[in-house]
């Protein structure tokens, strides 16, 4: 018998005789509630059947003789003691299930099946259909007099309801999902030692279609009409298609039967997009002919074999292939267009962790979002759910904002395909999504586990270096005099052999680069510097180096912790810290919030990450049980100056458990022209076969497979897009990259003038330099041959540019503003371009220069006058601060950011900073959006006060934090030129690529820079380092640091820069070769093709 929780209602015989009937015919596993509160509305019984669902029951009580009529096919008219009333029973159940399904997705984030029925107990089948109250109450939803009869009927009817429903896409209702639902309504429901009982749910059964479809089509086969509907009702549930034909008939047919139901729905193909189709006619179906060997649009990938594949027929549903469809998918690759890696990689076990070694241009973005696709359809639960539990690491901000991007294009693309709404729901959730870089990731894993290190929750960041800076000057200088008494001033000078100034700025620096390599500044001792070889005469330059750098680090860190703050360098190794302590393991795995959920940890530009971020990475992955999904090329990594090595693959363990990974590689290139790519292979196999085996590259895994023909017109004429230009000295450098750019636009030109359609990426023209001056210099030199429009982004000017600058303004004036001084400054800004009559601008200036007023009076005079030269903007503005006093007064009511957010959207400072010019507008208006990013990221937003805000960007700027101004994206038909390091280009492509400085020698140490290396022996640190001691040229060079080896690692990461440089083109590749240069160099290593 069923348990029965709730009271009853005396007076309504109908519900009484409902309830007893399910209490009889149910099992005591079953949950009846019976007049229960749901926000404020009270349904009149909810049943819980295990493994089932709920079912939501709107009880009438109605005698058949007091049901009068149905009114306009909507309301049932039945006559009470109060009169008639008009009773839509069908639609009040409707609303209990939804107010129950909202409940439980924001209670327990489960959507498990809740449907609705009515009870008529008292009505018979035959008086039901002759008053035809079927028109407002489905039959299949509604229960009758016979219906309550016997348990057969009852069973019946149930039975009835769910075959009904089983096309709802739901989540299982196990028991766990039911205890929890009774933990809604009930007390003394125990939730902690629940044994899952989920019920077995095909992936296929719970969403309704197939993820995905491959279809081969021999020779002399055709799709037949149930076919092709079949495929075409697939596609438009959410399936995606793959399809390889041996002949264009067979192709055409299935493209055509999409693109015409795609138009029936008032949709259109854009390139692998789909978009709404606003003029309803055939014309708006793009051409299935534009490329006659493939079809590709969202969702659908179709090709035909170059020649006969001698294969029959087959299909393959959600990627589970044999190994002899394996084989066959692999042959047809090699003769289509067909991608069997990503295929692959996109339907491989959710259980395992994958790793991909994807080369330049092989499409892992789409590999990556494939992936996450399939993961969320393998999961069987919803989107909304699954949001929660992916979590993607980048290398850099724009990456992870770039992939928030595509995942929305992804999921606003399933939408409009499906009409499914749980794809308009994760849109809106992505941008709560944990996509970010793994600094980011880091910082909100010190903040969860921080409490039990001596930090508070609400954790602010801070990357500014003046503290340090101050901090360093502070222990330099007791240190020095503490030595300078033993010594002697004079002697200890002498012994020290570098200026104070000069070790103080080398200390910084120091403590960067180790931080660099996620070393854990603070807990390292003098013993980690080793010593100096016996006859070294800077010993007391060591010493004092290896006892300021820890002492600096650990008060420094000191004062952050008091402040709840920490250092954006230190990150990492505090992330470590945390980690590996003993207590920190159950920490991490009460983060977890459902137990029994998989996760996902997808890591972007694995080669980048260094070893503690790696080792970090795995801890947190075991803890909380993610399946890593890592991607990244080796041959790419080119940070070692963050401690990024070339074993970072190695790390991961895959041999010690190869059960638990499968390893995957991308080579097709989907970027730059294959005759290119195959020049270029010449040069990476050259690389990889050298003794000193300069790139890691084996032809039969690394090479890049082109799918783009730009230069087939050229094949005789390979001097065209792979050249080589030579000058005798320096002064010829700029002037052969100035002819080599008119030549380049002269053939975008003829291009243009005989019809080629070429995208802004594939005309654009990049040269890529090696260091940021190198860059400012093309710039000046090439301008004043001519070239004008060549764009650079040389780094780290965030805080050195004028939206920069105009902020730190303003914030001084709402700091200071009754004080001319700042008015002034702001007066005349950007913020409001003012133009002062001279006599009172010099009236003003003068007691500005002279430091003081004359009077109270005279000060005040100023202030009031500058205030009326505001106010008039102020007031034309519709914000309720019609006035400079509003404005300061607002501080007080408003948060600051608001605030001062405010003052932009009313001043626009853009337009007075480029009146005519909407790039530079637009320029602008990003970077203070940057600006208002890094403030955020750097304060606690929630005590945030103008005075910190001033102190935070005061400091940046000083500091000259480096940090990257955004540059506005170039649009229309200009040819853009760009001049920017090989570095800043990684992740990008160009249709030209132009090197113009190749000749300087690539494993040479710099012996004016501080290099500084870091090993681990038995759990101690190994921290070498060379540096140049004052102007005599002289090095310091303890016995960690080794020439031979940083010279080998020096010439291996220039390689891979030359290789990313390289890699970076579309259509053409030229370097300049300075004649006479024969040390091992970039112009050396390039292969010299006629």
């Amino acid at each position: 018998m069923a348990r029965l929780i709730g009271g009853s209602n005396e007076g309504n015989f109908g519900e009484k005789l409902f309830v007893s009937k399910a209490c009889q015919y149910l099992d005591d596993n079953h949950i009846i509630y019976w007049n229960r509160q749901l926000f404020g509305r009270e349904f009149d019984v909810c049943i819980l059947m295990p493994g089932k669902g709920i079912l939501v029951v709107e009880l009438k009580g109605w005698r058949e003789e007091n049901i009068l009529r149905v009114e306009n096919n909507e309301y049932v008219v039945v006559q009470t003691e109060n009169g008639e009333i008009n009773s839509s029973p069908q639609k009040q159940a409707r609303g209990y299930r939804f107010s129950l399904e909202r409940h439980l997705r924001q209670s327990i984030d489960k959507f498990p099946l809740v449907c609705q029925l009515v009870c008529l107990p008292q009505v018979s089948k035959s008086f039901y259909y002759s008053n035809r109250l079927d028109i407002v109450m489905e039959e299949r939803f509604t229960i009758l007099k016979e219906d309550l009869e016997s348990n057969v009927a009852f069973f019946t009817k149930l039975d009835q309801v769910l075959r009904e429903t089983n096309t709802w896409r739901r989540e299982p209702f196990d028991k766990r999902t039911m205890l929890e639902v009774r933990n809604l309504f009930e007390t003394g429901i125990d939730l902690s030692d629940v044994t899952e009982d989920k019920v077995s749910v095909s992936n296929a059964d719970f969403h309704q279609h197939d993820y995905s479809r491959f279809i081969y089509l021999a020779p002399d086969e055709s799709f037949t009409n149930q076919d092709l509907s079949e495929l075409v009702s697939e596609y438009f549930a959410g399936c995606k298609i793959y399809g390889v034909f041996s002949d264009s008939a067979q192709l055409y047919s299935l493209a055509a039967a999409i693109d015409t139901a795609l138009s029936s729905r008032g949709l259109v193909r854009d390139g692998e997009n789909l978009e709404y189709a606003f003029e309803n006619t055939s014309t708006n179906i793009p051409e299935l002919t534009d490329s006659p060997n493939r079809f590709k649009a969202f969702h659908i990938s179709l090709s035909i074999v170059s020649q006969d594949a001698n294969l029959s027929s087959f299909k393959i549903s959600n990627g589970c292939a044999s190994d002899r469809q394996i084989a066959a998918l692999k042959k047809l690759s090699n003769i289509s267009t067909f991608n069997v890696e990503q295929y692959l990689v996109e339907h491989a076990d959710a259980k395992k962790n994958i790793v991909i070694r994807a080369g330049a241009g092989t499409g892992k973005t789409y590999t990556m979002i494939s992936r996450i696709a399939f993961v969320c359809y393998t999961q069987n639960v919803t989107l909304q759910k699954m949001a929660d539990r992916i979590v993607m690491i980048t290398f850099t901000n724009e990456a992870a904002d770039q992939m928030e991007r595509k995942l929305k294009k992804y999921f606003r693309n399933c939408y409009l395909l499906t009409s499914n709404s749980e794809y308009l729901s994760i849109i809106s959730r992505v941008d709560s999504m944990q996509i970010s870089t793994i600094h980011s990731y880091a910082k909100q894993l010190i903040s969860q586990l921080g409490t039990s290190f001596g930090y508070g929750v609400d954790l602010g960041i801070t990357s500014s270096e003046y503290n340090r800076r101050r901090k360093i000057s502070d222990i330099l200088d007791s240190e020095i005099r503490k030595n300078a008494k033993k010594y002697g001033s004079v002697q200890y000078g002498k012994m020290l052999g570098m200026p104070v100034y000069a070790i103080r700025d080398n200390i910084l620096d120091f403590i960067g680069k180790l931080h660099n390599k996620s070393v854990n500044v603070a807990e390292i001792t003098a013993k980690d510097f080793g010593f100096l070889s016996s006859d070294d005469p800077h010993a007391a330059l060591h010493e004092l180096l290896a006892a300021v750098i820890p002492q600096v680090e650990r008060e420094y860190l000191k004062e952050l912790q008091e402040d709840n703050k920490v250092h954006l360098s230190t990150m990492m190794s505090m992330l470590s810290r945390f980690i590996n302590a003993p207590e920190s393991e159950k920490r991490i795995r009460e983060l977890k919030q459902d137990k029994n959920a998989q996760q996902f940890m997808f890591v972007d530009e694995f080669q980048d990450t260094d070893d503690s971020q790696i080792e970090s990475l795995l801890k947190i992955a075991d803890y909380l049980d993610y399946k890593l999904f890592v991607v990244g090329d080796i041959k790419q990594c080119i940070y070692r100056f963050r401690g990024a090595e070339e074993e970072a693959f190695d790390q991961l363990g895959i041999e010690k458990h190869p059960e638990k990974w499968l390893d995957f590689s991308l080579q097709r290139n989907y970027r730059t022209d294959s005759t290119l790519l195959s020049i270029f292979d010449h040069s990476f196999s050259n690389w990889g076969t050298r003794a000193d085996r300069l790139l890691a590259y084996q032809v039969h895994t690394d090479r890049l497979i082109g799918t783009k023909d730009y230069n087939s017109y050229l094949a005789s004429k390979i001097n065209r897009f792979y050249r080589r230009l030579p000058v005798q000295d320096e002064s010829k450098r700029i002037p052969a990259l100035v002819e080599e750019i008119k030549r380049i636009q002269s053939w975008s030109a003829f291009e243009k003038q005989n019809g080629a359609k070429l995208s802004p990426e594939e005309r654009s023209i990049a040269i890529l330099v090696r260091e940021n001056w190198q860059a400012e210099m093309v710039r000046k030199e090439c301008a004043k041959l001519g070239i004008t429009n060549i764009q650079t982004n040389t780094g780290g000017d965030l805080y050195m540019s004028q939206p920069a600058l105009d902020m730190m303004t303003l914030i001084n004036a709402l700091v200071n503003y009754d004080q001319a001084e700042y008015l002034y400054g702001l007066a005349v800004s950007n913020f409001f371009n003012l133009d002062i009559p001279k006599s009172n601008l010099f009236e003003i200036r003068m007691k500005i220069r002279t430091g003081g007023w004359r009077a109270k009076a005279d000060e005040h005079e100023q202030v009031n006058y500058l205030i009326k030269c505001l106010n008039p903007m102020l007031a034309n503005t519709e914000d309720p601060e019609k006035s400079w006093e509003l404005v300061v007064e607002s501080l007080r009511t408003k948060p600051v950011l608001q605030a001062i957010r405010s003052i932009y959207a009313r001043l626009e400072p853009w337009k007075n900073y480029a009146p005519d010019d909407t790039t530079k507008q637009h320029y602008y208006q990003l970077n203070v959006d940057l600006l208002f990013e890094q403030l955020i990221n750097a304060c606690n937003v929630d005590r945030l006060t103008i005075n910190t805000l001033r102190e935070q960007l005061y400091n940046s700027i000083i500091a000259q934090v480096s940090v990257d101004s955004r540059i506005p994206s170039e649009s229309g038909d200009t040819d853009t030129i760009y001049c920017i390091t090989v570095h800043k280009s990684k992740g990008l492509e160009y249709g030209h690529v132009i090197m113009p400085f190749c000749s300087a020698p690539i494993d040479q140490i710099k012996s004016s820079q501080l290099h500084v290396s870091v090993a681990k022996e038995k759990g101690q640190y190994q921290i070498g380092y060379s540096l140049s001691v004052g102007e005599t040229g002289s090095t310091i060079q303890n016995q960690y640091f080794d020439n031979a080896v940083e010279k080998a690692e020096k010439s291996r990461e220039e390689t891979r820069i030359l290789y990313v440089a390289m890699t970076r083109a579309i259509r053409s590749f030229s370097w300049i070769d300075l004649e006479g240069k024969n040390a091992l160099s970039w112009q050396n290593l390039i292969s010299k093709e006629d």
